[in-house]
């Protein structure tokens, strides 16, 4: 799972049948009427985004699983490799989507309030599934007017990775405060290597924005307020890396293609990333040796951003038993330890905090700690505009086209233009 650059880039479509559920079918009880798991007979379509040959691979390997667990109910596996909400969303207006989905928050910002997602709510208690199996701050973002419509099946949030040897070389320990960050980043800028990236995207400077004591919208999701001294105090410290103490510069000026390439280039000895990065590292830049510590207590409170899916059922399901039990796997214990040990993202389950993997991962437990006080990065329905808005605003400040308060004023009335269509 990627954020910001969230690199979720993600195989090719497959074309694939309607789900159908004849009643009693064979060898098993209508779908729906029984409370016997191994009862239940459907056909479901799944889908989730394709193109990355490590995910699709292992969405397959949990279908299959499904499958010999349940061999009554038959899951067909569609991978959407670009535009997944987009295509998912046309699919819903024509009434041809598939039974079970990734839910990234953007889909559930369109799809829950039309009444295209199932509530999940009375299924889990049918089929003994508890809110309290989860990391509870990924439960919110699928939670629309008292109802639950996703289950989460794996995060990322953000921490501060830094260079081991560029801090033992200076003669100094992993930051614990923010003013830690700062003063490192400037030791450690020297020719053409700056103590830190920070790049022009609202899902880095957002975690110091909620840490500062900000919000990007009000309570009721209807104006934006980022505009405030919150703001302004938290882009200001924010861009004060680049514009005052010259510690920190775009990763494309360090001739990398995002922070977490900069990092591995070693033209940056720090950068806030999340786990994406550690496979990237692992697989780009194996010989660099690096440590993470979690986002510092800003001015208000600790915080940090996070980035999750779920998986949930459309609400015209036939089948709407089987897809509970589809999506009760796929985030169940069984799965969700595969997840952690694929090392390709953070299992969403609570009875996973002391697996023994954590043991000789610290880097990943730096992450899944950090959830407990990680915001959810979602701002609903308009939500692209609302972070082009916050973007632009950024950008205008690192390149020093405008000031912190204009700037996030512009921003604020761009994005209030947004949600009142």
């Amino acid at each position: 799972m990627v954020a910001s650059r969230l690199v979720l880039a993600l195989g090719l479509v497959a074309t694939l049948l309607l789900s159908a559920c004849a009643p009693g079918g064979a060898g098993g009880a209508t779908a729906g009427t029984s409370a016997n798991e191994q009862d239940i007979t459907a056909d479901l379509r799944a889908a989730n985004w394709g193109g990355n040959p490590t995910e699709n691979s292992l969405v397959k390997k949990y279908i299959d699983d499904f499958m010999l667990k349940y061999p009554k109910i038959k899951v067909t596996q569609e991978q959407i490799p670009d535009a997944f909400e987009d295509k998912i969303k046309t699919q819903m207006t024509a009434g041809s989507e598939p039974d079970a989905m990734y839910v990234s928050t953007n889909l559930m910002n369109f799809a829950a309030p039309a009444g295209k997602l199932l509530d999940l709510t009375p299924l889990m208690s049918k089929w003994g599934v508890s809110k309290d199996e989860y990391v509870q701050s990924l439960l919110s973002p699928w939670q629309y007017n008292g109802k639950l419509y996703g289950l989460p099946k794996d995060f990322g949030d953000l921490v501060i990775f830094y260079n081991k040897k560029m801090f033992t070389s200076a003669g100094l320990q992993p930051p614990k405060s923010w003013d830690d960050v700062r003063s490192s980043a400037k030791t450690l800028s020297k020719g053409d290597v700056k103590g830190i990236s920070l790049p022009d995207d609202s899902a880095r400077w957002n975690a110091l924005l909620f840490a500062w004591g900000g919000k990007v919208l009000s309570a009721d999701g209807q104006t934006a307020v980022f505009n405030d001294k919150a703001g302004v105090d938290s882009v200001t410290f924010y861009s004060s890396f680049q514009l005052t103490d010259k510690s920190s510069d775009l990763p494309k000026n360090l001739g990398a293609s995002w922070a977490g390439d900069a990092f591995g280039k070693e033209k940056a000895a720090m950068v806030i990333e999340g786990g994406w990065l550690i496979p990237y590292m692992k697989d780009t830049y194996p010989s660099v040796e690096y440590g993470t510590v979690v986002l510092p207590a800003g001015p208000s409170k600790q915080a940090s951003l996070l980035f999750t899916n779920a998986w949930g059922c459309a609400a015209k399901t036939k089948n709407p038993d089987a897809c509970m039990l589809f999506v009760k796997y796929m985030t169940g214990k069984e799965v969700q330890k595969q997840v952690l040990e694929s090392g390709f993202a953070l299992p969403a389950r609570k009875d996973l905090a002391n697996d023994p993997f954590f043991s000789t991962h610290p880097n990943e437990k730096t992450l899944f700690d950090s959830a407990t006080f990680a915001v959810p990065w979602t701002f609903g329905p308009h939500e692209s505009k609302v972070t082009e808005a916050m973007n632009n605003a950024l950008g205008a400040i690192l390149l020093g086209k405008s000031t912190p308060k204009e700037a996030l004023d512009k921003a604020v009335a761009d994005a209030n233009t947004a949600l009142k269509q």
